[in-house]
């Protein structure tokens, strides 16, 4: 779930999916951007994720004849998870006496945060992520693992409490290739607005044998419960 793929794939459809004769409406709507989001890096940290770094994606779209330039923001943060060293390359016989012999550190759990901004006009939504299902957007996010794929249907629903408001986030189960690894996959999806913003938070982690899966969803509830969204919110912006 690179940020660059991240926001292309959420964002595919463009800012219009249909424009109509809105023309006349749309002369003043040239420039919309939205504000970036992150989890504080202390929060993030104390949960075990690292902050990527934030990536700002300028787009030029067309809308009824005229040119709309939409700004979205991608922040990412992963974790290192202790997965069975065989069959990710390990040797069960070397140890360095720090780790347990029987695990390896693998970049498998992510966090990607995109805020991308509302566009309507007379009631109508032009930026689709604002029409995605929490499925749709499952879907599509795929490139972290190389190779996802995600069950149609949610097997789980919870409330997390998100920029003093509360969001559904639904639990998706899948298959994903990690180190040309089969592995079952878990998708943590949330899409909740604020600010005039269209929020789409999204976690993907492995659910082996062993592994907590319980203890992930708390993580990634933690770290939904600190996001910070605004103009004044500090990132790391990286160049395209």
């Amino acid at each position: 779930m690179h940020r660059r793929q991240f926001v292309a794939a959420l964002t595919s459809g463009g800012v219009v999916a249909s424009t109509g004769c809105l023309g006349d409406l749309l002369e003043d709507v040239t420039t919309v951007s939205a504000s970036p989001a992150i989890v504080p890096e202390s929060v993030a940290t104390e949960v075990g994720y690292d902050y990527r770094g934030t990536e700002e994606s300028v787009r030029t779209e067309s809308v009824a004849g005229e040119t709309v330039e939409v700004t979205n923001y991608a922040s990412e943060y992963v974790r290192t998870i202790d997965l069975p060293l065989d069959p990710f390359g390990g040797d069960g016989d070397e140890s360095d006496g720090d780790e347990d012999e029987n695990t390896d550190g693998v970049e498998a759990g992510v966090f990607g945060l995109l805020t991308t901004p509302e566009v309507s006009v007379a009631g109508e939504n032009f930026n689709p992520v604002g029409d995605m299902s929490r499925a749709e957007i499952a879907e599509r996010v795929q490139d972290r693992y190389g190779e996802l794929e995600v069950g149609d249907d949610p097997v789980d629903r919870r409330s997390v409490t998100v920029l003093d408001d509360t969001t559904t986030v639904e639990t998706f189960e899948g298959e994903a290739t990690l180190r040309e690894i089969s592995v079952d996959a878990v998708v943590e999806v949330a899409r909740p607005d604020r600010g005039g913003d269209h929020l789409v938070i999204v976690g993907v982690y492995p659910d082996e044998t062993g592994f907590d899966r319980g203890a992930e969803a708390e993580r990634i509830d933690t770290l939904i419960e600190a996001i910070e969204h605004g103009d004044g919110v500090e990132v790391n912006l990286e160049g395209d």
